[in-house]
């Protein structure tokens, strides 16, 4: 029987904002047992002010984040954390749930992830990863 030959997919991932309101409702919860503990009143506005810079930060890296993802039977898996593109491996420990990917990879130096909220997708996109990730063959 011969193999069929799978289209490439590339998909680009946007901002979540699931992801997004998540990290406001930690730093909420943080913000608010910093401020109910025992500690001076110094101690709190320092932990109130390094929560609000964080989050602050936090804010502005995932606006500013952009993740495209190509795989091809020629390539394989290629990830860009801007304009440039560098082959990936896929590891096993990489976790697929309906609502998010864990994307474990190394690029041969290091190992890395990405977190992919499925709202960072449209519905076909995140359905079509999660399929070329439980098909293909991971390190």
């Amino acid at each position: 029987m011969p193999k069929k030959h799978e289209p490439s997919l590339s998909v680009e991932l946007k901002p979540s904002k699931r992801l997004k309101q998540l990290l406001v409702i930690m730093h909420v919860l943080a913000l608010a047992a910093s401020i109910a503990n025992a500690l001076p009143i110094a101690i709190k506005l320092a932990l109130s002010t390094g929560i609000y810079i964080h989050l602050r930060f936090m804010i502005k890296r995932l606006k500013s984040e952009r993740h495209e993802i190509k795989q091809s039977e020629a390539l394989g898996w290629e990830i860009s954390s801007g304009n440039d593109f560098k082959s990936v491996q896929i590891l096993n420990s990489t976790v697929i749930t309906i609502f998010a990917i864990f994307l474990h990879f190394t690029d041969n130096a290091r190992k890395q992830s990405v977190l992919i909220v499925n709202d960072a997708l449209s519905e076909d996109d995140y359905r079509r990863l999660i399929v070329r990730l439980k098909t293909t063959d991971k390190k």
